[in-house]
């Protein structure tokens, strides 16, 4: 169905409002209508397909789309599944990696978006502003860079932040098992040495000898 409607959009008549460039962006797999088989009142199968447009789009999408399917389609397959318009679905709207493939503001509905449970839809990873080609400063291309680029700086300031406290809890260790060992030397430095036997230096007084008694005792 996207190949077709490539080559429909290409083919579109100069005079259309919808050959414009910035329309091209519609024109991806995330966005296009959710088909599923057309059964009879017998259940069987028609070989048609329903195909179901999401709530979300706009007006403007809306009509794109419908002037595109009317085109010619200037390399028709050989066989070709008819589709028939159904009812439009509450479909989500698919976040995607490339940019590419994510919808644009002017493909969304503003009223369906300000619903409370569609509004988890309104970030870049869902809808991109329109681009220059719509009167906004800046494409999304440039925009989704300029976020990538403030991304990597908070990454980068981060990481040095980290290696910088990682240095400085580092040299705080390596100071303080420095301050232990400068104490543990200081300690040793003020202990009085152990008590070293000594041998004693002084000598016994002696006495002189008892003095022998010349007194002679007699009996008279």
């Amino acid at each position: 169905k996207l190949e077709v409607r490539i080559r429909k959009y290409e083919n579109l008549p100069k005079e259309s409002e919808f050959r414009d460039e910035k329309y091209r962006a519609a024109l991806t797999e995330s966005l296009m209508s959710q088909d599923e088989d057309e059964v009879n009142e017998q259940g069987q199968k028609t070989g048609r397909f329903i195909s179901h447009a999401g709530t979300y789009r706009s007006g403007v999408m809306s009509r794109f789309l419908a002037a595109v399917d009317e085109a010619v389609d200037p390399q028709p397959p050989p066989r070709f599944t008819a589709r028939v318009k159904g009812d439009p679905k509450e479909l989500p709207i698919l976040a995607a990696k490339k940019i590419e493939n994510r919808a644009r503001r002017w493909m969304v509905s503003a009223e369906w978006l300000a619903k409370e449970e569609n509004k988890k839809y309104d970030s870049p990873s869902y809808i991109l502003d329109n681009g220059r080609a719509w009167g906004d400063p800046k494409d999304p291309e440039e925009m989704v860079a300029g976020q990538k680029r403030v991304k990597e700086q908070k990454r980068l300031i981060a990481s040095k932040k980290r290696v910088k406290i990682e240095e400085m809890e580092a040299k705080k260790k390596e100071n303080g098992t420095k301050k232990g060992k400068g104490k543990s030397k200081i300690r040793e430095s003020i202990m009085p040495a152990p008590a070293q036997p000594v041998a004693s230096t002084s000598t016994a007084r002696e006495l002189p000898p008892a003095a022998e008694s010349d007194d002679e005792f007699s009996d008279y």
